[in-house]
């Protein structure tokens, strides 16, 4: 990317975009120039077993077949390049330590779910048609919607009245409110994300494209870019998730894409069960793997839910026609904003109860210790053994654990320093039961990370007593992350302000185009970039004809609809990198990087055409307007900036003076009859 916009500057500064963390940053760290080791990267990898694990198993996939078994990182790096193995273990390490926020509209769970389905299906269309490193196609479907999750991160209560105002809409709509509210859309934070995280340029570009347009429009390539396969892909991951909220127009899309894909593989019905199939057992076991919710699926009852829906939406369409009446056309199919049902609140520190995590292998030693707290009217659930308690410790989130010391599989120190290593646990208060009262193993757990202990078989009163001091704690950190939070959304709603009067300041209020304050900014930054590196530009001058008689002759209302015509007309007619600015009544300028005059002479006779093909409809008054255009460009024979537009504005007036509706050269002599051809004919 050339540049990072504010916006997500502002998003990053905010410090809750979804990052990775432990391993991941060490990885971010090892890897930020070209030069970086290896073996480095191998080292840091093999500190997390669960990751290792999750890398040499897509090292050994399916497509792998006959080769040797991969079964060290080195040898996962030599065979899938160091890369591709830098970001699985970011991507992994970003699932790892993701947690529920505050978003109660965003469904973190499907999130997940969904992300995961896109990544399988992708890599088993990689695999079937043979293009791009499955291991890649995983890593974008992966993380192809992380924007989302960004802004569901940052602006959970703003995002969430979003997603509720956008339920059962298009994304480009969710993509428009997004735009509205906070000047970029998650279609543009994935891109940055993804950029700032030094993921490929291929990556970034598809992921972008995959957003910006969802659903697959076939060409003569059946796939014909690494955005394609992510569409179809999308829609695999989507079926497997159909459920009772899924909009019947949005079932309809799916299996839409899905006969779409049909046709791609070049299987009848049963072929594309059997390869979607494949896809929903991979979607599980590595839901297995990496602790993301998954179900059961055959594809048989997709499909067969999928055809109800799609009766379902025809009845909706019939029966808003008949209602509407027949003049109504049936709406376009659109991808659609999945319908929300709001999670149970539940317990957090703010209600009366508090949600406790209980753990001891002992069941009768267990069962007591829960019956107490909830007699006490705490929230309670429960593991019998380290490892689960891990496990439920990080997706829970409790605000205590109270946990036994010795256990089978992880002990209860083992447990704590575990948590204090991650960002979930390194707040949690934690109580740690234990039978011995010896020095020593006191002072270790407290090196450990414990907060206090009891010792057992514990005293009812002591227990309550030392937990309602843990609830205390617990409470003021909750206040204090909160304030934090109320802090930062604030900071985030003056810089939101700010930039909104910035960009106000800026604009035009008629046309929406930039101002005559910005084209002044755009052109001194333009003139000295051509100093510093001599990168040429041109500006073009251009004014409407004859438009104090529209004015005199149809009102100021009318005069105000052909301006806005007419910048829309002159838009349509730029390339990408020009710009068009008022600089006040009927003027306009143009700035074109990286043109000489000749260029610029093409694209004010592409502007030319553009507005004097444009008929202007309004009461009373149905034509087209002409513009006179003056260009200038950058050469030795402009001294200033301020003679580089004193050029073109002179250009201006010869148009004027030699019949309007044409375009002029600073300097240049009158083209011949010829020239004048070939300009338009270039244009």
């Amino acid at each position: 990317m050339s540049s990072i916009p504010t916006e997500f500057e502002e998003l990053k500064n905010s410090g809750e975009l979804p990052s990775p963390t432990g391993v991941g940053m060490k990885i971010l760290e090892i890897t930020r120039t070209d030069d970086y080791s290896a073996e480095d990267m191998g080292d840091a990898i093999m500190s997390d077993p669960s990751l290792t694990g999750r890398i040499l198993r897509l090292a050994n996939s399916a497509d792998r077949a006959g080769h040797e078994a991969v079964t060290t990182v080195s040898g996962a790096i030599m065979r899938l390049g160091g890369s591709v193995v830098r970001d699985l273990a970011l991507a992994f390490s970003l699932i790892s330590e993701r947690e529920a926020g505050a978003c109660r509209p965003f469904d973190y769970e499907r999130y997940w779910s969904l992300s995961l389905g896109r990544a399988v299906a992708a890599q088993e269309l990689s695999r079937h048609f043979g293009l791009f490193k499955p291991e890649e196609a995983y890593i974008c479907g992966l993380l192809g919607e992380i924007g989302m999750l960004a802004l569901a991160s940052v602006h959970a209560e703003r995002y969430g009245k979003i997603l509720l105002s956008n339920q059962g809409k298009t994304l480009r709509a969710l993509r428009e409110a997004e735009f509205a509210e906070f000047e970029i859309d998650h279609a543009t934070v994935s891109k940055c994300m993804l950029a700032e995280w030094g993921l490929p340029q291929l990556f970034v570009e598809a992921v972008n494209q995959f957003n910006s347009q969802r659903a697959f429009t076939p060409t003569e390539e059946p796939i014909a870019t690494l955005a394609d396969l992510l569409r179809l892909a999308d829609a695999i991951g989507s079926a497997i998730l159909l459920g009772e909220t899924t909009p019947p127009r949005r079932i309809t899309e799916i299996g839409d894409q899905l006969e779409i894909l049909r046709d791609v593989l070049k299987v009848d019905d049963s072929g594309l069960q059997g390869f979607c199939d494949q896809v929903a057992k991979e979607w599980q076991q590595w839901g297995e793997s990496l602790d993301i919710e998954t179900t059961e699926i055959r594809f048989s009852q997709v499909l067969a839910a999928i055809a109800h829906g799609r009766d379902m939406a025809r009845a909706e369409e019939n029966k808003a026609r008949q209602q509407a009446g027949p003049e109504v056309e049936p709406a376009a199919v659109a991808a659609k904003v999945p319908v929300v049902k709001l999670p149970p609140l539940g317990a957090t520190l703010g209600d009366e109860r508090i949600r406790i995590l209980a753990v001891d292998d002992d069941p009768v030693s267990l069962r007591l210790l829960v019956r107490h707290l909830r007699a006490e009217r705490f929230e309670v659930s429960m593991a019998r053994g380290g490892k689960e308690a891990l496990k439920r410790a990080l997706q829970e989130k409790p605000a205590l654990l109270i946990v036994d010391h010795e256990m089978p599989d992880l002990n209860g120190l083992e447990v704590v320093r575990a948590l204090r290593r991650s960002s979930v646990g390194a707040s949690m208060y934690i109580l740690l039961l234990t039978g011995s009262h010896t020095n020593e193993l006191l002072v270790e757990a407290f090196d450990a990370g414990v907060d206090d202990f009891v010792t057992k078989p514990f005293l009812a009163t002591a227990l309550s007593a030392r937990i309602k001091a843990g609830v205390r704690i617990a409470k003021l950190q909750a206040k204090v992350e909160r304030d934090r939070k109320t802090i930062l959304e604030q900071l985030a709603d003056k810089n939101a302000l700010n930039r909104k009067l910035r960009t106000a300041s800026l604009t035009d209020p008629l046309t929406g185009l930039p101002n005559r304050r910005h084209a002044m900014n755009r052109v001194d930054v333009e003139w000295k970039a051509t100093e510093r590196n001599g990168i040429p530009f041109c500006v073009i001058m251009l004014d409407i004809d004859k438009f104090k008689a529209v004015n005199d002759n149809f009102g100021h209302d009318v005069g105000d609809e052909v301006l806005q015509a007419t910048a829309q007309a002159v838009k349509s007619a730029l390339r990408g990198e020009d710009e068009v600015c008022r600089l006040g009544g009927e003027e306009f300028l143009v700035i074109c990087r990286g043109a000489f005059e000749k260029d610029g002479a093409i694209v004010a006779e592409r502007i030319r055409q553009a507005v004097e093909n444009n008929v202007v409809k309004s009461p009373g008054f149905d034509r087209a307007v002409t513009v006179s255009l003056g260009v200038a460009g950058t050469h030795e024979g402009v001294p200033s900036l301020m003679a580089l537009l004193k050029a073109s504005d002179e250009a201006v007036y010869q148009a004027k003076n030699e019949g309007r509706n044409c375009v002029r050269v600073a300097g240049a002599p009158l083209p011949t009859p010829e020239e004048a051809e070939k300009y338009r004919r270039s244009a």
